[in-house]
């Protein structure tokens, strides 16, 4: 197949005529922009239930997605045209940046938006560790069980801890263990999501 005739193929395959990925792409960027721009204008609201169940989806979709997309010359070019990494890299850019104005915020107004971003973190560090520990284990050669067995053990400890202080409140609350804004239960949902992330 030629290269006009591969180039006006994935045109017609993909929504809008647009590179694979891009709807995609601009929904999570949407989505997130929506989220870090309501955390800015008034940490001391909440985002709307539905934005913020919603941002902890996007990321996992969207990270999982592209981090198994292959790279096809015949698919077309990358999501908006962008170099590939762009989009992951402006979404992680947007969440950091909005954390920093965040954590500057005084007293517990900040609280809510404390709590999204560490949970957004969580599940972005879990991918960054993933992505460096196959490089390693691609230079180095071979691969080992055990960080697998730790983050598992962790996980399952984490969601077992939540089931139970949501049953029977057996967790301390914030103001006697936690680590300034953020308490024992929203360190373990934090857990939770960065194992989630790690498998992403």
């Amino acid at each position: 197949m030629s290269g006009s005739a591969a180039a006006s193929d994935w045109r017609r395959r993909h929504a809008l005529g647009l590179p694979a990925g891009s709807v995609r792409a601009l929904l999570a960027l949407g989505v997130v922009g929506t989220v870090c721009g309501l955390l800015v204008r008034a940490p001391d609201e909440p985002p709307p239930e539905a934005l913020e169940s919603l941002l902890f989806v996007v990321l996992g979709h969207y990270f999982a997605a592209r981090a198994q997309a292959p790279e096809d010359p015949a698919d077309g070019p990358p999501p908006l045209w962008l170099p590939r990494g762009s989009i992951r890299l402006l979404l992680i850019a947007g969440l950091v940046g909005v954390g920093v104005v965040v954590l500057r915020q005084e007293g517990a107004a900040s609280q809510r938006g404390v709590v999204t971003l560490a949970l957004a973190a969580a599940f972005v560090l879990g991918l960054l560790l993933t992505r460096v520990t196959r490089w390693l284990q691609r230079r180095v050669g071979g691969s080992s069980r055990v960080l697998e067995d730790m983050r598992a053990v962790v996980g399952l400890v984490a969601v077992g801890a939540l089931a139970l202080h949501a049953f029977f409140h057996v967790l301390p609350d914030a103001a006697t263990v936690g680590i300034g804004r953020l308490g024992l239960e929203q360190g373990l949902a934090a857990l939770v999501g960065f194992y989630f992330g790690s498998r992403s």
